[in-house]
């Protein structure tokens, strides 16, 4: 069996929670795998869990945007 690591254990738990209809437990699990990838950047790591940190952001990224959890940019502010 793979071992994984929190950054996946904490996907997977956002991926359940939107399933189940709990959007905003949802956006808060998704905030805490930025909060990982941070710190992983932060120490120069590269990879987490086998995979590059590009994708773990875009992952996280656009599961927010689905969700509607970032706001719009206005280009007249």
């Amino acid at each position: 069996m793979k071992k994984v690591g929190k950054i996946t254990n904490t996907w997977k738990q956002a991926l359940q929670q939107i399933r189940s209809k709990q959007i905003n437990d949802a956006i808060e699990t998704l905030d805490k795998c930025l909060l990982i990838i941070a710190l992983a950047q932060d120490n120069n790591h590269e990879k987490l869990d086998g995979i590059d940190l590009d994708l773990w952001k875009t992952r996280v990224w656009v599961k927010l945007e689905e969700l509607d959890a970032v706001p719009l940019y206005d280009e007249k502010v």
